[in-house]
Order: structure tokens, then C-alpha cells, then sequence
């Protein structure tokens, strides 16, 4: 008969990259993956909540409008090692439109309007384009408040799907090993929710973050790409 821990056991098999951790901290995804916990404050877990309940509202309203669009499309590929579901694909004249779509707070909101879209909703929506070899993409922004929303348009851009390619590939390296890389410190740790796992204390992280502010992954970044600026979600 067999027993706990025997060889008969079938092994668990290793968790997929998530896609909305695409344009995030190698340490951060390795743990994901790995299964560590996360510290989630009362006004965080407030936000998450709203955001879903927003995200089932565009869903819907998006069915409403475009015939052709599904929502929830899964996508996985066993290549990348990559899981996860789009928000929406829309057939379009010119091809499909994958829609990413994202809640923020007005501070945040007011800077995107401002400088562009944020690095990890680009990225992610980037990922769906590579991974689901799709050539259009859509990012809708809202403003949690008040129902605000920015749109861009965007093409897959072979640079952005060689560098995340790069970063899951590095991820799936560390999950095999069992072992955290180095931390890849930057002012994004202030607002990160496994920040323990890095720092003794928050003064220890508010000193890492002052000294070194840029994050710096390997391979460098590369630039957001050309975007535009829109009305309607599938032009």
C-alpha cells in the first residue's frame, strides 16, 4: 500500500506564469509561483474588491456592444509556461483586439493621462499579444471614483515579446531551483505586498528604495513602444 511521500506519488505539477506579472519584480514572480503568501492591507483588499465588481460591469457592457467579443478568453501555452485569461477578444474587420482592461486610483489615473500607460499593464497586455500571436491590442484605464476612462491602441511589438519571454524563461529557472533570485530593489517595493520577504523592517526598505529608486531588471527594459491614444476600444 502506498504511503505518504512514496515514490508512487504523483508529483504536483509546477504553477504557470500568471500574465499580470509580466512587467513585475523577478523576485516577486518567482515567489507567486512558488507559492508564498502576500501581506494584503484592509485598503488594498478594499480596491481589489471594487475592481472586480467594475471588471464583471465592462465585461458585460463590452457583450452588450460587440457582437464578436468573448470574455474570460483562456490562454495557455505550454512552451512559455504561460496561464492565465484575457479580459475580452474581439473579433474585428482587421483581426482580433485582445482588451486588457484595469481599475486605478485618481492619482494614478491622472499620471497615466499625463505620461502613458503603466509598465505592467503594458506588458501584460504585450504577453497576451505574443503568447496568443494576435497583432492588435486595446488598454482600457479606469478611474475607480468616478468611471473615467483612458483607451489606447497598440500593435504587438517583438522586442517587449523577446524580454518578457526572457523573464518567464528566468522564473521558470528559479522555480526549478527552488531558490529566490536577488532582489531587483526600486520605489516599487514601497507598495509591495511581500515586502517582508526582502527587508527586516520598513526602514530597512525605505532606505533600499531612497538609494537605488530606478528598477533595473535583466534585460534592461526596453521602451513603451508607439501607442495612440483613443475614443472607442476596437477602432
Amino acid at each position: 500500500m502506498p504511503v505518504a511521500g512514496s515514490p508512487n506519488k504523483k508529483p504536483r505539477a509546477p504553477r504557470r506564469f500568471p500574465p499580470s506579472l509580466a512587467g513585475h519584480c523577478l523576485r516577486y514572480a518567482v515567489m507567486e509561483v512558488l507559492g508564498f503568501g502576500r501581506l494584503i492591507d484592509p485598503e488594498s483588499r478594499a480596491a481589489m474588491q471594487a475592481g472586480t465588481a467594475l471588471h464583471k460591469q465592462f465585461q458585460q457592457q463590452l457583450l452588450g456592444v460587440y457582437a464578436m467579443a468573448q470574455v474570460e478568453v483562456a490562454l495557455k501555452d505550454d512552451n512559455w509556461g504561460v496561464s492565465g485569461r484575457m479580459d475580452a477578444v474581439i473579433e474585428a474587420p482587421d483581426g482580433p483586439w485582445v482588451v486588457e482592461y484595469k481599475t486605478v486610483s485618481s492619482e494614478r489615473f491622472n499620471t497615466i493621462q499625463q505620461n502613458g500607460p503603466m509598465l505592467s499593464h503594458w506588458a501584460q497586455l504585450q504577453l497576451y499579444l505574443a503568447v496568443g500571436r494576435m497583432e492588435r491590442g486595446a488598454l482600457v484605464v479606469e478611474e475607480r471614483a468616478t468611471g473615467r476612462q483612458l483607451i489606447f491602441h497598440t500593435r504587438l511589438d517583438p522586442e517587449w515579446g523577446a524580454w518578457i519571454e526572457a523573464r518567464v524563461g528566468q522564473v521558470k529557472t528559479f522555480q526549478a531551483s527552488r531558490k529566490l533570485p536577488e532582489r531587483e530593489v526600486s520605489v516599487g517595493c514601497l507598495h509591495c505586498d511581500r515586502w517582508q520577504r526582502c527587508f527586516r523592517t520598513e526602514a530597512d526598505l525605505a532606505q533600499a528604495a531612497a538609494a537605488h529608486p530606478e528598477w533595473e531588471p535583466v534585460p534592461g527594459l526596453p521602451r513603451i513602444g508607439a501607442y495612440q491614444p483613443a475614443e472607442d476600444i476596437v477602432s
